[in-house]
Parts: C-alpha cells; sequence; structure tokens
C-alpha cells in the first residue's frame, strides 16, 4: 500500500517559521565549533559556512580570530545570525549551497550539523560537494557532518511523539514537541516540530515546522563526493577526533580537492601534511 503523503511544506518555509526559537535548542552545544576551530588552526582560517543558519558556529569561529562567511537560504536564519554578530569581522550571504560561486578559495569549507540532510536528494548532495569542490583552495578541506545512521532511521512509521525540553523565553516559556516518521524505503524521515509558546500572562500558541530529513550513508557521502571531484581524507564519529566506528553518534567526513597536490594524512594521534606529497614528489 502507498505511504501517505509528505506532509505540505518547503523545507525554507518551515525555518523561517521556528527562527526566533532555533537557538534555544542548541545554546549549549558548543562541541562542533571547537572541533572546525581546531581544524582551522592547521588548515588555515579562511572559512566558508554553508547553511549558517542563525551563525551558531560562525560566531564563535569570528570570535576566535578566523575569517568566516556564511552562507544560507533563509532570511529569517541569516536575520537573527546578523544580529547576533555585530562587531565582528563576519560576512554573512544569502545563496543556494546546491549553486553557489562565490569567486574565491577557502581553506576549510563547512556544513555542519545535518544541513545537507535536508537536501532532495542524492544528484542535490553532489551538487552542494561540487559546491564544496570549487570553493577549496590548495591544501583546502572540506566537512560534511551528518547524524550516523541509526536504527530508528529503519523502522517504518511514527516513532513516539517526545517532549524535548522547556526553557524559559521573553519572560514566558517555550516547549519543544517532536515528531518523527521514518520512510525507510525513501531514505528519509518526516519530522515535526511543535513549539508551544506561554507568554508571560499565560496565553498560548503553537509554532509548527514541518520538513525533510535524509538518512546518508557512508557510501553515500563517498561516491557523491567523487562524483565532485573530491577525494575522502578522514571519516570521524564525533568533535573528539575518534575515527568512525558502527554506533558513533555523528558521520564526520574530511574531502580535498582530487587535483589537489598537497595530501593530508590523518591519524589517531593527530594530522600532519605529507611533505613529499605536497612538494609534488610522488603519490597521487
Amino acid at each position: 500500500m502507498a505511504g501517505l503523503p509528505p506532509p505540505a511544506h518547503a523545507d525554507n518555509d518551515a525555518f523561517t517559521s521556528i527562527a526566533p526559537f532555533y537557538d534555544l535548542d542548541f545554546e549549549d552545544y558548543h562541541d562542533d565549533a571547537s572541533f572546525y576551530a581546531r581544524l582551522a588552526a592547521n588548515h588555515g582560517g579562511d572559512v566558508l559556512e554553508l547553511g549558517c543558519g542563525t551563525g551558531r558556529v560562525s560566531v564563535p569561529l569570528a570570535q576566535a580570530g578566523l575569517a568566516v562567511t556564511g552562507v544560507d537560504i533563509n532570511e529569517a536564519m541569516l536575520k537573527v545570525a546578523r544580529a547576533r554578530s555585530k562587531g565582528l569581522s563576519l560576512a554573512y550571504q544569502h545563496g543556494d549551497m546546491t549553486a553557489l560561486d562565490l569567486g574565491r578559495a577557502f581553506d576549510l569549507v563547512i556544513i555542519p550539523l545535518g544541513s545537507v540532510q535536508h537536501l532532495a536528494d542524492s544528484d542535490a548532495l553532489v551538487d552542494t560537494l561540487q559546491v564544496v569542490a570549487r570553493h577549496l583552495g590548495p591544501g583546502g578541506v572540506g566537512v560534511v557532518d551528518v547524524e550516523a545512521p541509526h536504527s530508528d532511521d529503519f523502522e517504518v512509521g511514527p516513532l513516539p511523539v517526545v517532549e524535548h525540553w522547556t526553557k524559559p523565553w521573553q519572560g514566558g516559556t517555550v516547549t519543544k514537541v517532536v515528531a518523527v516518521e521514518p520512510h525507510p524505503g525513501e531514505g528519509m524521515k518526516w519530522i515535526t516540530w511543535h513549539f508551544d509558546v506561554a507568554d508571560r500572562e499565560g496565553r498560548l500558541r503553537r509554532v509548527t515546522a514541518a520538513f525533510s530529513f535524509r538518512t546518508i550513508t557512508p557510501a553515500e557521502l563517498h561516491l557523491a563526493g567523487r562524483l565532485a571531484g573530491l577525494k575522502v581524507i578522514a571519516r570521524f564519529g564525533d568533535y573528539e577526533f575518534t575515527p568512525y566506528h558502527d554506533g558513533a553518534e555523528r558521520l564526520i567526513v574530511l574531502f580535498q580537492r582530487e587535483d589537489d597536490p598537497m595530501q593530508w594524512v590523518y591519524e589517531e594521534d593527530g594530522f600532519e601534511v605529507d611533505e613529499a606529497l605536497a612538494a609534488g614528489e610522488g603519490g597521487a
């Protein structure tokens, strides 16, 4: 029997409605920003963030002294990002990460926290990784961070509705409630976020965002990267540079351009450039 149609929405519009609450979700989530700062310390401080949202990652990177350009397709999210980045040397631009061309190269191109999982299909993933390749300079590294595939991704039918949190907001409270309906045959989940807002007088209203969220496997990222002219140089399962493994929470893949003569070598105790390859003395 055919499944129910997906909820009527556009991902871009979904995040417009919840932009004021987005930072409540991630206000204590800083590990990935530290991860990117460490990468930048080794690869260079000129950073492009695709899917920058409200500036959750770009702002602390700029505060650390990095030159950051943030791009997002949603103007409401960018409005929040610009407000929180006043006084920082940080550039934001409206744009589509599947078709972007800024006409310049960066040391690090990052797509944090599952942003590519909002893409419609594998073709859009390849298009996005082509954008990454287009903006990488010599020795530059691209980083894609997604949720590692989990057994829940392959369950059929809706999962139990979960109340994630209740937090103070503008004199009242906001409660986040989440509903997830996996569709493993399509490799995606339909997710609904409800933000139940109580103002200081106790009046209630609900703000809802519904969007699709794709399950992306290591093999799909490898192939999409290859089609985009990128090679995989490392995979991590967390922001502590732990090698990717079964049961990992994150799938973080690092790419370089296939035609880049500089070869970064990652090991469990750190990473370094292969000087012979960087000098063009051998290897591929």
